[in-house]
């Protein structure tokens, strides 16, 4: 069952978008939001293709809760994790969504790259990082006494993390005993890796998960609790890229006072004959009076100094 969706980003978006249009933008402030907004949309797109296959095996599933776009902080750090789902087993499956539009090759060293104008460049690793968020959710869990208890102690959960990268992305691994990419996997099999892992349990695990194995409504508890703990994150992109508020203002101003000055243009029916501009009914009328200074046509302001007396 789904317990929570993806928080929209259109407010992060709409700002970004926002300041991009600020004018006299210096060039380097402008290619670095044109590059937030390319990655906040890619982000976006990846977390919701996942989500896709995601939804479309346990969405309406009792034994399983899942938990989209889940932000918590704890002890002065912060896990933001794309996906989480926990089973009655207790097995919580930390799920990091990676949208690599060409592609990724990690090397022997566990080192990550990605193709950039025909050049490979490094890039954070997501198997630390998501293995960073299954520490802070670790110590949240234990801390805050999440967890449903048994003869007076607190049932131990098994985290599984994995990478989940778009099914069209070119994934390059490494050899297997130079780096373990094992927990990289295409989207749209990550329901046949679950049913595997429980295939391929061992006896001793088996019994150990039938021991613990929690109710609905405890599972559904747990899921309930930890979404109390989510802090959405709220950028100021203007902080961010040292940029002044009263320039957007300034900016929206102009855009009305120009909105405005066409809105009274297109209401008017008469153009000056010489440079085509818009004019009022009033100044068409005062041209049309004057017939012998400007022979029955009607002129601006500016083109109608042409024709005084030198």
């Amino acid at each position: 069952m789904i317990l929570k969706e993806k928080d929209p980003i259109g407010t992060n978006l709409e700002q970004l978008e926002n300041i991009a249009k600020l004018p006299n933008l210096p060039k380097e402030k402008l290619s670095k939001i044109k590059k937030e907004i390319k990655l906040l949309k890619s982000g976006n797109k990846g977390e919701k293709n996942s989500a896709y296959f995601i939804d479309f095996y346990y969405k309406d599933v009792q034994n399983w809760v899942v938990i989209h776009d889940l932000r918590v902080e704890y002890d002065g750090f912060v896990a933001q994790i794309d996906h989480l789902l926990i089973n009655r087993f207790l097995d919580f499956y930390v799920l990091e969504t990676k949208h690599y539009a060409h592609g990724v090759k990690i090397t022997e060293r566990g080192e990550f790259l990605v193709l950039f104008q025909k050049r490979y460049i490094a890039i954070e690793s997501p198997i630390e990082q998501n293995q960073r968020h299954i520490k802070v959710l670790k110590n949240l869990l234990s801390g805050e006494n999440l967890l449903p208890k048994r003869l007076g102690f607190s049932l131990q959960p098994n985290f599984l993390p994995y990478i989940l990268v778009s099914p069209k992305s070119r994934v390059i691994h490494p050899k297997a005993k130079d780096f373990n990419t094992d927990m990289l996997i295409k989207a749209d099999e990550f329901y046949k890796q679950t049913q595997d892992n429980i295939d391929n349990k061992n006896f001793l695990a088996s019994v150990g998960s039938i021991a613990k194995i929690i109710s609905q409504d405890d599972l559904k508890e747990i899921g309930k609790r930890l979404i109390s703990y989510h802090k959405p994150i709220k950028i100021n992109y203007y902080d961010k890229f040292g940029i002044s508020r009263t320039q957007d203002a300034d900016l929206s101003n102009t855009n009305v006072r120009e909105v405005q000055v066409q809105s009274k243009q297109v209401q008017s029916k008469y153009y000056c004959y010489k440079c085509k501009k818009f004019i009022s009914e009033k100044v068409a009328s005062f041209c049309f009076k004057s017939k012998t200074l400007f022979k029955g046509k009607a002129y601006c302001f500016d083109c109608q100094k042409l024709f005084a007396p030198q």
